[in-house]
């Protein structure tokens, strides 16, 4: 209380940990551990909307518990975010404690990495493209709980299925394609930044997605196909699609590529991009939409994504019948 009678609240540092008394951890903080150490970095929206049966507000006082306690980190780069709107939701990443728990219930070794300095160490432009990635991914598997005729089906059960030989490979999602350049033929290989699956029950059919998080810091197009851009990303998919390596490496009957970017006017550059490298035809191959289109529509189930012959929804099921795994 001040001289004058008022009382002043005094909040813990957002980026300095507090000693806290000892937590003792519920299923919904495993749940948040689990899910800031599978997508690496989460807002608190993120956190808050992955548990829905609790109150925000509730959700964002754990959260702060967890930080103190030290199962969850803040990296310093998101600083600034705050110096200049002082609003902005907090980044999370996994913390030391967090680890070892993570490490316990996968019955895995105990973690050797100081996370704390490893959080501090990252840059900004990986934070936030692993953050556009968690807008689309983490609202899918969260949506799927509340569908009952379509199940996600996330990367690492899928990649559980994979042949013993590309599970071990250190990228077991590439595909390499042989492009055309001046008369020589490069192989470029290309990554996708996350892969899933959507089970549709009552068919038995799969639908599989390799997912793009676009930031706009690529070039749509360059003249060199030996030097990055988007274009060349396309012109690889397609490549490695129309040599079928979906269905050959990984066993996938169908493949579309996802991506989400920045703007819509990225998405018409982009589709541009599609129509030029097939003649004109386009594909129904690639599916685009923009960060602003998902914040208004947040189902990415009922978002529309956009490709060169209209708007579809990903929850159509394909037309392939398909075993699931």
């Amino acid at each position: 209380m001040t001289g004058d009678g008022h009382t002043v609240m005094y909040r813990r540092p957002r980026f300095t940990r507090k000693a806290s008394s000892p937590l003792r951890l519920t299923g919904d903080d495993i749940a948040i551990v689990r899910a800031v150490a599978h997508h690496r970095f989460l807002r608190s929206t993120h956190l808050v909307r992955l548990l829905p049966h609790r109150s925000a507000r509730k959700t964002i006082e754990r959260l702060t518990g967890l930080y103190h306690a030290g199962f969850l980190d803040r990296p310093r780069a998101q600083i600034n975010y705050f110096a200049s709107t002082g609003s902005a939701p907090i980044v999370y990443a996994l913390g030391n404690k967090g680890a070892e728990i993570v490490a316990e219930i996968e019955h895995a070794p105990p973690p050797l990495t100081d996370w704390t300095d490893k959080n501090r160490a990252v840059k900004r432009p990986y934070i936030e493209h692993a953050l556009l990635l968690a807008d689309l991914m983490l609202p899918l598997e969260v949506g799927s709980r509340d569908k009952s005729a379509v199940e996600f089906v996330g990367g690492d059960a899928l990649l559980a299925a994979l042949p013993t030989g590309t599970k071990r490979h250190d990228t077991p999602w590439t595909m390499t394609a042989r492009l055309a350049q001046g008369g020589r033929r490069a192989a470029i290989s290309v990554v996708p930044d996350a892969v899933f699956a959507l089970h549709f029950k009552e068919s038995n059919r799969r639908s599989f997605f390799f997912v793009e998080a676009d930031r706009a810091t690529m070039p749509i197009a360059r003249n060199d196909v030996s030097q990055s851009s988007f274009r060349r990303k396309l012109l690889s998919y397609l490549a490695a699609h129309n040599e079928k390596q979906h269905a050959e490496r990984f066993g996938f009957p169908n493949l579309r590529v996802l991506t989400l970017t920045t703007s819509s006017e990225r998405v018409a550059s982009m589709l541009d991009a599609v129509r030029e490298i097939t003649g004109g035809r386009g594909s129904g191959m690639f599916l685009f939409t923009h960060a602003r289109m998902l914040a208004t529509n947040p189902d990415p189930f009922t978002t529309p994504w956009q490709t060169t012959s209209g708007f579809v929804r990903i929850d159509d099921p394909p037309r392939l019948q398909i075993r699931g795994n």
